[in-house]
């Protein structure tokens, strides 16, 4: 379950990272709609982060960063799941944590739910953006598991 759990992490940076250098050549680099999606897909992730690594969670509003700032808090964000996970032990998946913004009933999953739910949550959004991306001008790409699988599992690539 590590391994796949490490996977799916590995295939969600490889994703985000083909997702931004698309998104970086097409007509709607900073487009507004564009960013507040990612920055919601990048906030849920550090925001996942820090729940596992038992630090608060905050949020961000306001106007949307840019598109270089976006990359950046992905990349550093990326890091941090990659990290977070090479750590685990199997006996940590089925720690619990509570999921704050669930109010009531409260939200306890367990570890590996988490991190399954951070890959899941970027890959739903991350195809509304390549969606988008293509309606702006953009040209996207498929980024499916099975796309990553076929290509032996590439790391994610941010420059």
């Amino acid at each position: 379950m590590l391994t796949f759990l490490r996977d799916l992490l590995a295939h969600a940076e490889w994703a985000n990272a083909v997702f931004f250098h698309t998104w970086g050549k097409s007509p709607a680099r900073e487009h507004e709609e564009l960013r507040q999606r990612v920055r919601h897909i990048i906030g849920v992730q550090h925001g996942f982060l820090s729940i596992l690594r038992g630090e608060t969670s905050s949020r961000s509003d306001g106007p949307p960063p840019s598109f270089e700032e976006l990359k950046q808090r992905a990349v550093s964000c990326h890091a941090g799941l990659r990290d977070y996970a090479a750590g685990l032990s199997p006996e940590d998946l089925s720690r619990t944590v509570r999921i704050p913004w669930f109010p009531d009933p409260p939200c306890i999953v367990t570890v590996a739910e988490a991190l399954v739910q951070v890959g899941m949550h970027t890959q739903h959004h991350r195809g509304q953006c390549m969606t988008r991306l293509k309606d702006f001008g953009g040209e996207p790409k498929n980024v499916d598991w099975i796309i990553w699988l076929w290509k032996q599992k590439p790391q994610g690539r941010w420059d």
